[in-house]
């Protein structure tokens, strides 16, 4: 039996949710990829989802937060006596760890970023052990991979730790899922994920907020490099809708990149964002290039044959909703 149908029931209206009446931990859940898995929880009427996010790189603003099926805690999951009252007095069913130190911040403050993306995935798995949690989906990162070797990057693509201090976070919190879980996990590779809840802090998605004002104030945009660098752009709902996939299937132990599989170049962002706006400005292009890795392209050949997740928001689609969206 495909071991998508109970999935493919409960979107259809046949089935419940395996989460309906359960109850759902979100660690990161005020920020940009957990607020969205959130409003996905939420359709699907658990007993109750507990927000745990100690507010570094994100906010209380998210007005989900307010639902009254919601409990948020404004705790650090690296603190294993946090953690532990979380577990212990709510004994969630099902755990979205999504929290994790961003890019940028780990290379300023690596201490804080080790205590987060290592010891506190480790404290999540632990706990998750001990409560015997049904299920856990981990955002990891397509920074695991490094510099491309080739190109779409496939989920057999080797480790490279050597660059930055994230990445390398990121490899031992993988190591610590297939080395020392016992409940049923799946695991996302995320690439260059966007919307307009993201914050400062998302290394190469950062330029769409700088774009933005640029374009606005009728300033020159300002590109390092040729232009030519390029991302693989994914909506956090479909980054969303991905993690509800992985939850509802019966597949466990298994990483999944999550892009849409085709690059975007800086400068076609650029481009695209002035035709949205209807606002043109020049591009001034310098030689220093700061993008740890040039070129991102995922292979999701697993992810659509296994979970069968397909992207649904293109990027000028993506693009218009992120602009509408700061226009509000």
């Amino acid at each position: 039996m495909n071991q998508l149908w109970t999935y493919k029931k409960f979107v259809s209206g046949f089935n419940m949710s395996k989460i309906t009446d359960k109850v759902v931990l979100i660690t990161g859940g005020a920020g940009n990829i957990g607020s969205h898995i959130l409003d996905k929880v939420l359709e699907q009427n658990p007993s109750k989802c507990i927000v745990v996010d100690n507010l570094f790189n994100s906010d209380k603003s998210y007005h989900k937060l307010n639902n009254d099926c919601v409990k948020f805690y404004p705790l650090d999951i690296s603190k294993l006596d946090e953690m532990e009252y979380i577990f212990e007095n709510y004994k969630p069913n099902y755990v979205f760890h999504c929290a994790s130190m961003l890019i940028q911040d780990s290379e300023t403050l690596p201490r804080k970023s080790i205590n987060t993306n290592i010891m506190g995935t480790f404290n999540i798995v632990d706990l998750s052990n001990k409560h015997n949690v049904e299920k856990i989906c981990y955002s990891s990162s397509a920074s695991v991979y490094g510099e491309p070797q080739y190109l779409p990057v496939d989920e057999e693509h080797p480790f490279q730790y050597k660059n930055f201090i994230y990445g390398w976070t990121k490899i031992t919190a993988e190591m610590i899922f297939e080395s020392n879980c016992k409940v049923d996990w799946v695991g996302y590779r995320y690439y260059n994920v966007y919307s307009s809840r993201m914050r400062q802090g998302a290394f190469y998605t950062q330029v769409f907020p700088i774009f933005y004002n640029k374009i606005k104030n009728g300033e020159d945009i300002t590109i390092f490099g040729d232009g030519s660098q390029t991302m693989d752009l994914i909506h956090a709902d479909d980054i969303a809708r991905a993690n509800m996939l992985g939850l509802e299937s019966n597949i466990s132990g298994e990483f999944f990149n999550v892009g849409s599989g085709s690059e975007t170049k800086v400068s076609e962002l650029a481009e695209i964002m002035m035709d949205i706006i209807d606002k043109r400005v020049n591009i001034i292009y310098k030689d220093d290039d700061s993008q740890k890795v040039k070129n991102r392209r995922s292979s999701t050949n697993k992810i659509k044959t296994m979970l069968d997740f397909i992207p649904r928001i293109k990027v000028r689609d993506g693009l218009s909703k992120y602009v509408s969206s700061i226009e509000k």
